[in-house]
């Protein structure tokens, strides 16, 4: 059966072929002539009255009421004449973010409705051009802001099917339109409707993957780009960063997209949460000053179903073996012999002994497994004091929350430490700490003569964000300490600080502060081949003295690396980029871990107990739960001896 070219018209016209918007000066469409004249390629662009210009599009900043006079020029680049429809529609923003118009005979109800062309239909001779007039009247109660659409040049034309039916094709090409009308001007975003979910593992010990989906909403009256970064986390897994959070390049008033992000290496830990971080960065060259940031976030379940499966099948397993034990025919204890028969009474010291075993040998070694197991908890939560090592310089020494810094060390770590870890603490931080590089091996870290560069791995901006503040101000600590891969044993410490005199830019010198006198010691000499060992323990009171480590060389980031002697990015504001250029690049993961994985782990700081180095949790709740765990354990071991369901060989059933 064949269809009728009515229906399939109908049919087709829901399924556009074609709408490029590009933002270049012209813009192109080419479609096949299915009557064997060859291609048909035609085109648009912003124009004067006889010829058209350079803009890329049309950009117009207006007052209520007014009207504005411009042209278009359609361009027939074929070898036949054209007629195209010549029309203007309301602008919008596609599932991905990208720009498009409304089809047509869809009614604007926005700028698209304030355009009114001179031509609904123009003829365009062979390899010739058309301009056409056009009128834009702002109503005079518009409200203020931003408003977009395009003027659009469509073509329609007819081909086959797979199935030898005939089809309608309609293929368009337009010319955005941006229009600001005059007033007060409300950036804002909004993080909406977060949504994560946990893909699990097979393996009872391993991690898994989590997605979050999230809707990035315009909430304001001008149109903004936003620069987004996702962070999972719980009691276990640090904070880990998913990698590859695309940026919206434009994202129209009253538009939304949706968003997903996937991490991997998440451990299960029954709960975790997803946090969405979102700056609003400047669009088309806007320079509006304090543009807005907003967070989301979403709990979810992460439950470590293969580990509970393992948990159950032990537990079977040894409910099936001691009810062996107790069935007839069983392994059974020989009874006691009364090897005294004949004695009347029994010394006081013997009945003493017996009480002792009748007492506590059913809880003996629940007792000796709790102790054993809180000393080693409190062992673990008393990491050795480490001694201070040197200090450590920044590069570049000032800049902005946006710049990407190296901190390197005046000496190396100790032999025996092969590890090391990152912390910053000052206004805005936790008490103890903020971890900006997780455990990491030493060897990763290209050396400075004697010392170490390390790369941050994100902006101050970004550690801001992940802490939750967003004003940077005064001193801020940082402290690289050497250890081993696990346990908290450390083997001292490198201490440098930087100082915010704005929200935005940095020093590493205080500037309240005598004038740096000249560095002393092994650290003086600028030359890298010279040794520079240990410096004198810093007053933490004081502002460390710069050592004379050398000028850091290139790190083994993958990425792009920001130029030491650049102090600021002039394409940021107060508000603006949390990357910095070096987060979301080849640079973000290249400091930390070698450029051998595609998240950032950060060990969440545990006080003055330390963290656990493999896992980020605290000291203080792996103590209780292992103390629960262990005295839960002795309970059910004395509830299932009172009920006769466990038995001890060996003498440990005396009553």
């Amino acid at each position: 059966m064949t269809s009728t070219p009515s229906t399939r018209t109908l049919v087709t016209a829901l399924l556009t072929c074609l709408l490029v918007l590009f933002a270049g000066p012209t813009v192109h469409a080419s479609v096949q002539d299915t009557g064997g004249k060859g291609r048909s390629t035609f085109g648009v662009q912003p124009s004067g009255p006889k010829k058209p210009d350079r803009r890329s599009d049309f950009s117009y900043s207006v007052t209520p009421g007014a009207a504005v006079r411009d042209h278009i020029a359609v361009l027939n680049h074929s070898a036949r004449p054209l007629t195209l429809k010549v029309y203007a529609s309301d602008a919008f923003n596609t599932a991905d973010g990208g720009f498009d118009l409304l089809a047509e005979g869809v009614r604007s109800k926005d700028a698209g409705s304030w355009i009114t062309t001179a031509r609904s239909r123009v003829v365009i001779p062979a390899r010739s051009r058309a301009v056409v007039p056009f009128t834009l009247t702002v109503p005079a109660g518009v409200a203020p802001g931003d408003h977009a659409a395009g003027v659009v040049a469509s073509l329609a034309s007819s081909r086959s099917d797979g199935k030898g039916d005939r089809v309608a094709v309609e293929q368009r090409v337009g010319a955005r339109v941006h229009i600001r009308v005059a007033g007060e001007l409300k950036p804002s975003l909004a993080v909406q409707d977060v949504r994560a979910t946990y893909h699990g593992t097979a393996n009872p010990f391993g991690t898994g993957s989590a997605t979050v989906t999230y809707t990035v909403r315009n909430t304001g009256n001008i149109r903004l780009g936003a620069r987004g970064t996702v962070r999972f986390a719980n009691s276990v897994s640090g904070p880990l960063r998913a990698p590859g959070v695309e940026t919206i390049k434009e994202l129209l008033p009253g538009n939304s997209v949706r968003v997903t992000a996937t991490v991997r290496g998440l451990f299960p830990a029954v709960r975790s949460t997803a946090t969405v971080n979102l700056d609003a960065i400047p669009v088309g060259g806007d320079i509006d000053p304090a543009l807005p940031s907003a967070t989301g976030s979403a709990g979810f379940w992460t439950v470590p179903w293969a580990l509970l499966a393992l948990l159950v099948l032990a537990a079977g397993l040894t409910v099936a073996l001691v009810r062996r034990q107790r069935r007839p025919g069983g392994p059974t204890r020989p009874a006691p012999t009364d090897p005294h028969p004949s004695v009347p009474s029994v010394p006081k010291e013997a009945k003493t002994s017996m009480l002792i075993k009748r007492f506590t040998r059913p809880t003996a070694l629940g007792f000796a497994s709790l102790l054993a197991a809180a000393g080693g908890v409190l062992m673990l939560g008393t990491p050795a004091q480490a001694e201070t090592l040197g200090t450590l310089s920044l590069t570049p020494p000032t800049g902005t929350d946006t710049s990407s810094v190296t901190l390197s060390t005046s000496g190396p770590c100790p032999e025996e430490a092969d590890y090391l870890i990152v912390k910053v603490a000052g206004k805005g931080f936790p008490a103890e700490g903020q971890n900006v590089v997780g455990n990491s091996e030493v060897a990763i870290y290209p050396s400075a003569g004697e010392g170490l560069d390390i790369p941050l791995s994100e902006t101050m901006r970004d550690y801001a964000n992940t802490a939750g503040f967003k004003t940077l101000e005064g001193r801020y600590d940082f402290t690289v300490t050497c250890r081993k891969a696990f346990g908290e044993s450390t083997f001292g410490d490198y201490e440098g600080s930087m100082w915010f005199t704005s929200n935005t830019a940095y020093q590493d010198t205080d500037p309240d502060g005598p004038e740096p006198t000249e560095p002393t010691g092994p650290g003086e000499s600028p030359d890298p081949s010279e040794s520079t060992g240990p410096t004198e323990p810093a007053d933490p009171s004081e502002s460390p003295e710069p050592t004379g480590s050398t000028e850091p060389t290139d790190t083994a980031s993958p990425g792009d690396t920001a130029d030491p002697t650049d102090t600021a990015d002039p394409g940021t504001t107060d508000g603006g980029s949390t990357d910095g250029g070096s987060t979301d690049g080849g640079s973000s993961d290249g400091g930390a871990s070698g450029g051998g994985t595609d998240v950032t782990t950060e060990v969440s700081g545990g006080g003055d107990g330390g963290s656990l180095a493999s896992t980020g949790s605290s000291t203080g709740a792996i103590t209780l739960i292992a103390l629960a765990l262990v005295a839960a354990g002795t309970a059910a071991v004395w509830w299932a001896r009172r009920r006769g369901l466990l038995t001890f060989v060996g003498g440990w059933n005396h009553r």
